[in-house]
C-alpha cells in the first residue's frame, strides 16, 4: 500500500449502530461488516482526502498511549476494508 495513497468509502456502505454493536451495511447487497471500535473510526477517517499515515497520525493523537501499534493497525485494518471492498485507493 503506498504511502501516498489516500482510502476512500465505498458510497454503497453506510455505518450503522445496533445495540452494542458497530456494522457497515451495503443495502444493495445486503452485505453486512462487523467492526470493533477502532476500525470503525478508521472507516470514518477513509474520506478520500487523507493518506493513510496521516489517519494513522490522527489516531496517534488521540491515543497517544497505543502509539506503537497504531501504523500497524491502520494499515492491516485497511488492507482488510480494501479485500471486502468497503473502500478503494484513490
Amino acid at each position: 500500500m503506498s504511502t501516498v495513497s489516500k482510502p476512500l468509502r465505498n458510497p454503497d456502505y453506510r455505518l450503522e449502530k445496533m445495540d452494542d454493536e458497530i456494522l457497515l451495511f451495503n443495502a444493495q447487497s445486503q452485505k453486512v461488516l462487523y467492526l470493533n471500535s477502532s476500525a470503525s473510526i478508521i472507516w470514518q477517517l477513509c474520506d478520500g482526502e487523507r493518506s493513510v499515515p496521516e489517519i494513522a497520525g490522527l489516531i496517534t493523537e488521540a491515543y497517544p498511549d497505543a502509539a506503537a501499534s497504531i501504523s500497524a493497525d491502520v494499515e492491516s485494518t485497511i488492507a482488510e476494508f480494501i479485500n471486502q471492498g468497503v473502500i478503494t485507493l484513490v
